[in-house]
């Protein structure tokens, strides 16, 4: 068997395992799909097609609080967002600029905020917001999904920021932009890879939360989607067919977010790293 024989025998070969790969993280989706289109199926019984297809599950998910949901969840993720680059921005900033032992101590209380068990910071968060009147309001979920993503995108933005070249940072201040000027017209731009990962994920964080919701919301129309979805496995006269509906519907948004900055993601990812 001759080298390019052998090249392209190995090639079909990876190619078949990736393939089989794909194929298994698609099943789910492709699952959910299915069982949103019986509406008489339950976990136990979805069949691989929809034998007697109908859009009673998502009828379902649309009349009783399902949009609400949604809106409460893209309301509190973009706002978790917003928090999240305001405050790991200048502190990814900071942190690379700084040559001193402090940095060492910063990066550990950093990596130990990322640590701490979400159902602590759940139980902390709900005698806080209760005495500061936030319960059950965008401004608590923002506050807490926020959590979720700024010691990640501090993590993130600091190593991304190293590799910047500090020549053009410091021929800025020449020119007379002051610190803050510095950070919003020269590094920002230049850290735009990074922020919009940071953002994505912070997203990504804040969506698929299900714990801060359950516990700092106790009226139906503040439950992010993930708490409506829950809600729905929880009621007697939900047909498996909605469940997965909502699943199904929740998912879209993530998806999108993640195929839009799909490119400024892989690149951020791949400097960050490369420190």
């Amino acid at each position: 068997m001759t080298g390019s024989t052998r090249r392209r025998s190995t090639g079909r070969r990876w190619t078949v395992v990736t393939v089989a790969i794909l194929l298994a993280y698609l099943f789910p989706i492709f699952w959910m799909l299915s069982a949103s289109f019986q509406p008489g199926a339950n976990s136990a019984n979805v069949t691989f097609l929809p034998t007697d297809p109908g859009l009673d599950g998502y009828a379902r998910v649309l009349t009783s609080g399902g949009l609400d949901g949604l809106r409460v969840s893209v309301v509190a993720s973009l706002g978790a967002v917003v928090l999240t680059l305001l405050i790991a921005v200048p502190a990814g900033y900071a942190l690379s600029r700084v040559r001193s032992r402090v940095l060492g101590v910063a990066q550990i209380v950093v990596l130990v905020a990322q640590m701490i068990p979400s159902i602590v910071l759940a139980n902390s968060f709900y005698s806080m917001f209760n005495d500061w009147g936030v319960l059950n309001s965008f401004a608590g979920l923002i506050l807490a999904d926020a959590t979720l993503g700024v010691p990640f995108a501090i993590i993130l933005l600091r190593s991304f920021m190293l590799r910047l070249d500090q020549e053009v940072v410091e021929a800025s201040t020449l020119d007379g932009l002051g610190p803050l000027g510095v950070l919003v017209r020269i590094v920002v731009p230049l850290s735009r890879n990074a922020v919009i990962t940071a953002a994505v994920f912070t997203f990504l964080f804040s969506w698929g939360d299900l714990l801060f919701g359950l516990t700092l919301v106790t009226q139906d129309q503040m439950y992010p989607v993930t708490v409506f979805i829950y809600s729905l496995t929880q009621s007697q006269l939900t047909t498996w067919a909605a469940v997965m509906a909502a699943s199904l519907i929740a998912s879209l948004p993530a998806l999108v977010v993640v195929l839009a900055a799909q490119r400024y993601v892989k690149a951020g990812l791949a400097l960050g790293s490369s420190r």
